[in-house]
């Protein structure tokens, strides 16, 4: 939990300096396990920052985002996961 609550503020750190100049938004399904055929987003951003243009990748769920390494084998899925679990254990 500490590491997502340093994840979330250096995030909005970041987010104070620095422009989004493009988004995109690939749909994509859970294969497999538990949430077999669950549906969430995988956003890429173009962000420019004050030490330049960097990319970030993360999976949106319901509203919630966790940043993933989207060229990481199953670094987005396991990310979605994570994510739709403390969805479901947020509203249980």
């Amino acid at each position: 939990m500490t590491s997502k609550l340093l994840a979330l503020a250096a995030s909005l750190m970041l987010g104070a300096c620095a422009t989004i100049s493009s988004e995109t938004r690939t749909p994509a399904y859970l294969d497999g396990g538990l949430y077999h055929g669950e549906r969430y987003d995988i956003r890429q951003r173009l962000v420019d920052g004050p030490r330049g243009t960097y990319e970030q990748t993360s999976v949106v769920y319901k509203g919630l985002s966790s940043q993933c390494i989207f060229d990481s084998p199953n670094d987005c899925e396991a990310a979605a996961r994570q994510l739709i679990d403390d969805y479901n254990e947020f509203i249980f």
